[in-house]
């Protein structure tokens, strides 16, 4: 990696960060009814009754509280909702920006034309939503599918739990690098096709 484009990185991370500190409790807010469409997507068996941001501490988190509504069998039994019990399951608001922090410092840093910036910008704003329905959606799921387990059913497993294993282990990061590397490749194959000639006329 070149010394420019080293520094390019450190610049761009440096204002994104600065961004984030200023703004990152309003684009969480932002979010919200997206990733809380998503859970409810995702967490078919809950139903939610609050997803917003609440105060942890000196940590503001992106929380959802829900009741069972579907009966699950867990442990050989079958576990009716009730309304009573309430599950919440939050997550940090830099926990839920950090891939799209990622994705943002390379888009910013990598060197392209005007025009493959601007169609960089499109394509990682597009990534960008993939991944945060990838993520925090998932998340939130798991953890909200993880107290249940404990609760009637210790030890056992799940691909949804496995996932979040793996977002847990790096791997938000992993999909802000990768979908940083998607806008860039695919912006600078867009911008580099030659124009194909007209069709010759009759």
């Amino acid at each position: 990696m070149s010394r420019t484009l080293v520094l390019r990185v450190l610049l761009a991370a440096a204002l994104v960060l600065a961004a984030a500190h200023a703004g990152s409790r309003e684009a969480a807010r932002l979010l919200l009814p997206l990733l809380r469409d998503a859970l409810a997507v995702v967490a078919s068996d809950f139903s939610i009754q609050r997803f917003e941001l609440m105060q942890e501490r000196a940590n503001t988190t992106v929380g959802a509280l829900a009741v069972q509504e579907r009966t699950l069998f867990l442990g050989g039994q079958a576990i009716v909702p009730d309304g009573q019990q309430i599950v919440v399951a939050s997550t940090t608001v830099g926990t839920v920006l950090q891939p799209l922090l990622v994705l943002a410092v390379l888009v910013l840093a990598w060197p392209a034309g005007l025009f493959e910036f601007a169609v960089r910008l499109g394509l990682a704003t597009a990534a960008g939503v993939v991944v945060l329905l990838l993520d925090t959606p998932f998340s939130l799921a798991a953890w909200l599918w993880d107290a249940q387990i404990k609760m009637y059913e210790p030890g056992r497993s799940s691909p949804l739990l496995w996932w979040n294993v793996f977002l847990n282990g790096g791997g938000r990061l992993a999909l802000g690098l990768v979908a940083a590397a998607v806008a860039i490749t695919l912006a600078q194959r867009w911008t580099a096709r030659p124009n194909r000639p007209a069709p010759a006329g009759r």
